[in-house]
């Protein structure tokens, strides 16, 4: 007969401890923010276009090499000012959002980091802690497993588009086979029991 008990004592472990690790990261490491990379731009308020003349246009504020600069580096051009015509002027390249996604992507990589290590201490803890004193241990023991499990998936998803094509196959065979052992290693255990 299933013991509600258990699968609840089990389950909400690994929700609290999930919990708990991400948002200990979130508050120890924080998630890079756009305002914290694009801002101290204060434009004004743009001047309204006035009623333009037959075959008016603006000036071509910013020159071939400036876009192409810019684009190769990953920013767009942008403008300081605009005049009385609602012309654009003062071009520069924008870098901040390339600095984001480059702040971004370093962040994401530490974040797995995080998330491995205390996801895989979660699972060695469950699988390691002897039941054979205390059987509430192996319920404690399943729940931090189980918690383990989902930190270590949360960390890969949110990683995973910022890895290298060659290191995602890997560290997917790395999960899976951790998966398999610990398989191996409780439900194996059952069986010769």
């Amino acid at each position: 007969m299933i013991d509600l008990r258990k699968i609840l004592i089990i389950f909400v472990i690994s929700v609290l401890f999930s919990a708990f690790v991400l948002s200990s990261i979130e508050a120890v490491y924080p998630e890079p923010k756009y305002e914290n990379f694009c801002t101290g731009y204060n434009y004004g308020p743009r001047p309204m276009m006035p009623v333009v003349k037959e075959n008016f246009t603006c000036p071509e504020p910013a020159n071939q090499q400036l876009f192409e600069s810019c684009t190769n580096q990953k920013g767009y051009v942008d403008y300081k000012i605009y005049d009385s015509n609602g012309c654009p002027r003062e071009p520069f390249c924008n870098m901040c959002s390339a600095e984001l996604d480059h702040s971004k992507q370093k962040y994401n990589f530490v974040y797995f980091l995080i998330t491995a290590l205390f996801g895989l201490i979660a699972i060695a803890l469950g699988v390691y802690l002897p039941t054979s004193k205390n059987a509430l241990h192996e319920w404690i023991g399943t729940g931090f497993m189980l918690g383990g499990l989902f930190v270590l998936f949360f960390g890969t998803i949110k990683t995973f588009t910022d890895l290298n094509r060659y290191i995602r196959p890997l560290i997917l065979l790395f999960e899976l086979l951790v998966i398999i052992w610990l398989s191996y290693k409780k439900l194996g255990d059952k069986k010769h029991k």
